[in-house]
């Protein structure tokens, strides 16, 4: 492994800090801090670009604090990206690194980028834990993707997944665990891709919205204050839109759907979601919340059956896609379809960034985007954009 000096200068999408070698290439290295003189190993040289772990602090940045969690040593596990640096510098990273993406190519424009919505917690807020097996103990996938990095607690995840982890059986190599936990079901777990036919639904509390049925191995996010967060900004984006009509892609269990039709007199929604299992809980939802005769809900692919919803000019579009964002195919049916409103969930700046352009240049603005930090000490954050014809 090949030594090198390195100042760092920034921080990219991703976590990683960033430098430029002796050479004049471009370094990118985990764990470091704007300031930061670094002694590093370079594992990875590419033509135009280099990545490399750190080798020595020759220089510390005065931001630099000691990291809670003892796998986070040499930045090898992937699950976080900054417990390096405090919180409020986090936030600053990430606020940067959106407004980096929405002001290339003019997306952003008139728009107003909000200030950054901070999680209430920075440690043990996951809800959802999955971890994998080499046979003797629990173990993350390190960052080359190869080796286990065998752990007995998540700095992230809820202490009552933590408490359980000891007990658990590890089971056979190569196999993986998913624990989920809820204020009502407490800790449940299953081993495999996913959980057994039988599982009986888990009972998720969200703050100010109620309870709402999810399948155990079904999507929730992970962070259950910052969604109560995100729910309410949705709601409130929809009922200051003025429309009656909703159409949600990528729902779920239907929280958004159902939230909006119980807080806004009038207002119908359509849900579409891939996975049955999910549409089945949402509908059970919605009759729970009574609220299943202003709420419809179907399985299917998002892009492909959205003229289930029918007519949708008159209404507003909500789409909470996963990382990859939007198809090709669902970003022109979205268009085709032509809504008098899109509110765009992303968990993935860069995607999302990717799908802002497309929508620009058919004729959308951003109105507002702001960042959620539902997912503190890692790379990641959520988004919320309200776009206008």
């Amino acid at each position: 492994m090949n030594k090198a000096f390195l100042h760092v200068n920034s921080i990219a999408y991703g976590g990683e800090a960033v430098g430029r070698l002796a050479s004049g290439k471009v370094c990118f290295v985990p764990g470091g801090l704007p300031g930061e003189e670094l002694e590093v190993g370079i594992i990875q040289d590419k033509k135009s670009f280099a990545r490399a772990k750190i080798v020595k602090i020759v220089k510390n940045s005065p931001e630099r604090i000691e990291p809670e969690c003892r796998f986070f040593q040499n930045s090898d596990c992937p699950g976080c990206a900054y417990l390096h640096c405090s919180y409020p510098l986090e936030l600053q990273f990430k606020q940067q690194q959106l407004a980096d993406f929405l002001n290339r190519d003019g997306i952003l424009e008139d728009g107003i980028l909000l200030e950054p919505f901070a999680s209430p917690r920075r440690n043990f807020y996951r809800n959802k834990l999955k971890l994998h097996s080499n046979g003797r103990n629990f173990a993350m996938v390190s960052r080359d993707n190869e080796t286990l990095i065998e752990i007995d607690r998540c700095q992230l995840a809820e202490n009552t997944i933590n408490d359980l982890l000891s007990s658990t059986p590890v089971p056979a190599t190569g196999e993986t665990v998913c624990w989920r936990c809820t204020a009502t079901d407490g800790v449940q777990h299953f081993t495999g891709k996913r959980c057994p036919r039988n599982a009986e639904w888990l009972s998720e509390i969200l703050p100010g919205y109620g309870m709402f049925k999810v399948p155990l191995d079904g999507f929730f996010q992970t962070n259950i204050e910052v969604a109560a967060e995100l729910v309410r900004r949705v709601v409130e984006l929809i009922s200051q839109s003025g429309l009656t009509e909703l159409v949600e892609l990528y729902c779920g269990v239907g929280a958004f759907s159902i939230a909006a039709a119980e807080k806004i007199t009038g207002l119908t929604a359509t849900g579409i979601e891939l996975n049955p299992a999910a549409i089945k809980a949402a509908r059970w939802n919605a009759h729970h919340h009574k609220v299943d005769k202003r709420c419809r809900f179907f399985a299917g692919d998002a892009g492909k059956e959205l003229k289930k919803a029918g007519n949708i000019t008159n209404s507003c579009l909500l789409v909470d896609p996963p990382r990859t964002g939007l198809t090709v195919e669902t970003l022109n049916n979205i268009v085709a379809a032509d809504p008098a409103k899109i509110i765009y969930i992303s968990c993935a700046a860069d995607t999302l960034r990717r799908d802002l352009v497309f929508f620009k240049r058919a004729g959308w603005q951003v109105e507002t985007a702001g960042l959620l930090d539902m997912f503190p000490g890692t790379s990641h954050f959520e988004t919320l954009v309200a776009l206008q014809k």
